[in-house]
């Protein structure tokens, strides 16, 4: 029974999946990733702290990593001071990266060399997902040890979904980005479209809500993002350009024509380039507002 979790990359997503942790029990041990702030607040609420990943590796059942990208996972699972140093039987590795189901696998055949079980464990649903214990959590990898997580998985979503081996909850995750990527700019082209001719943006996202366009990024994300101005980060334009990435490298490796997105990929990347990649993945709007003139935020049709 998992009793003890490590939480490694307490971020935008992992600070309050490690929060939820600890309201559901879990004696979870934290380290700092990149900033400090979210581990003090953790620690407020009762966790402990680490100094490497192979403390976390030695002192708990179970060690979730949320980070940003592949060189990462390598780093705090196969580096130095990594997991695989500290590993003891029965030790689980659950991975929230979204990363390569290449490199997943790869990290997962290093590490059961050293008798550490590891699985890919991709998230979907936001901050406000995160925060509320309801993400979306897809698991690949040994099916006894996904059991064994099951517990702590349900702490922090409220939808957990074996796929199958190592690095096909990755290939489901990728699928749903290089989908949400795509929407995101379709939405964004929709609304200024309407909004250069004259029709106010709220208007034409509520008749859309209700329409066969519907979804849940045009009937949620929406108003409370490009209709209210806020482009806050929920999840940052960088990450989605990064995801578009992969998911081209992984059908390129599989054989599989991604002409959509091949060029919702370029869009991303242009954004990037023009300085937005640090503002919600929603940024990508402002190619169009920008080009335009409309001002989606405020209904006026002209900035």
């Amino acid at each position: 029974m998992i009793a003890k979790v490590g939480f490694i990359g307490v971020g935008a997503m992992g600070e309050p999946m490690a929060a939820n942790l600890l309201r559901a029990g879990f004696a979870v041990q934290v380290m700092a990733h990149r900033n400090r702030a979210p581990v003090e607040r953790l620690l407020a609420q009762g966790a402990t702290e680490g100094e490497t990943p192979r403390e976390l590796g030695a002192h708990n059942d179970l060690v979730m990593v949320c980070i940003s990208n592949d060189e990462a996972v390598r780093q705090v699972t196969l580096g130095k001071d990594g997991l695989v140093h500290a590993g003891h039987p029965g030790l689980i590795v659950v991975d929230a990266s979204t990363i390569s189901p290449l490199t997943s696998q790869e990290v997962a055949e290093s590490l059961k060399e050293a008798g550490i079980h590891f699985l890919d464990a991709p998230i979907s649903g936001g901050q406000g997902g995160a925060q509320a214990g309801t993400l979306s959590i897809m698991v690949g990898g040994p099916e006894d040890s996904y059991e064994q997580a099951l517990p702590v998985l349900q702490a922090m979503g409220s939808s957990v979904t074996y796929i199958g081996a190592n690095g096909s909850a990755l290939v489901v995750k990728l699928s749903n980005n290089l989908i949400v990527g795509a929407m995101l700019t379709a939405i964004s082209e929709g609304l200024t479209l309407a909004a250069k001719c004259g029709v106010e943006a709220d208007v034409t996202q509520q008749v859309l809500s209700t329409a066969t366009a519907r979804s849940w990024i045009l009937q949620e994300r929406v108003p409370s993002s490009l209709l209210a101005g806020n482009l806050e980060p929920g999840f940052k334009l960088e990450l989605m350009r990064k995801d578009m990435g992969l998911a081209q490298d992984l059908g390129h490796a599989a054989g599989v024509p991604m002409f959509l997105t091949a060029l919702v990929h370029q869009l991303y990347t242009q954004a990037e380039g023009l300085g937005k990649g640090e503002l919600d993945c929603f940024a990508i709007s402002q190619l169009y507002t920008d080009a335009t003139g409309v001002n989606l935020a405020s209904g006026d049709q002209t900035q």
